[in-house]
């Protein structure tokens, strides 16, 4: 019977925890993936991807932060000889504003970020090209704070425009891109640290 009156105990006292979006106070998350394929389509071949990207931000205003994201991102495609590299670099400013419910640990944020990203591919011959890429997107999410360090986010990217272009020296070959709608079943979830 102890334990169950300490563990309502602690979870009433999650409950009560206020979220850390206050003036002064900082936040940090980011992604960490790696990605392997194999495949077999008359010679053996593979790609392997790793990306690392860190932000961090910074609360200018009651629940409204600004802060910057960061991209590092290195691929390699095949094998043996026919083996090519690619790897990027990216930084960007965003911001971010929360507005919560009635409940103080659960609030929807907006998000909206700029990034700028150089890059570049070595072919399996020796050929170098440089990259370079240029995006906006804007991005609804939903927030849930566990305690008053930790938040578990869901968002969903809703308009993202791209310039990306594959080879600096051809002034003839970029591309732009854009996308406006919600898929609902690709959100990004993650955690987010507030101090």
């Amino acid at each position: 019977m102890k334990k169950v009156f300490l563990l309502c105990a602690l979870f009433a006292g999650a409950l009560t925890v206020n979220a850390q979006t206050q003036q002064g106070n900082m936040m940090a998350g980011g992604t960490l993936r790696f990605q392997s394929t194999s495949y077999q389509n008359g010679n053996a071949n593979e790609t392997a991807t790793f990306t690392f990207s860190p932000n961090f931000g910074y609360f200018v205003g009651e629940d409204f932060a600004v802060g910057l994201n960061l991209a590092f991102t290195t691929q390699r495609n095949g094998t043996g000889d026919n083996k090519s590299t690619s790897n990027a670099f990216g930084i960007g400013p965003f911001a971010r504003y929360y507005l919560f419910t009635s409940n103080s640990q659960f609030g929807f944020f907006g998000q909206a970020a700029l990034g700028f990203s150089t890059g570049k591919n070595e072919s399996a011959a020796g050929a170098v090209t440089k990259t370079s890429n240029v995006s906006f997107s804007v991005s609804p999410g939903a927030a849930f704070f566990f305690n008053e360090h930790w938040a578990m986010e869901l968002m969903i990217t809703a308009l993202s425009v791209s310039s990306y272009d594959p080879n600096k020296n051809n002034d003839n070959d970029k591309s732009t891109t854009f996308n406006f709608g919600v898929n609902t079943l690709s959100p990004t979830v993650g955690v987010r640290y507030h101090f």
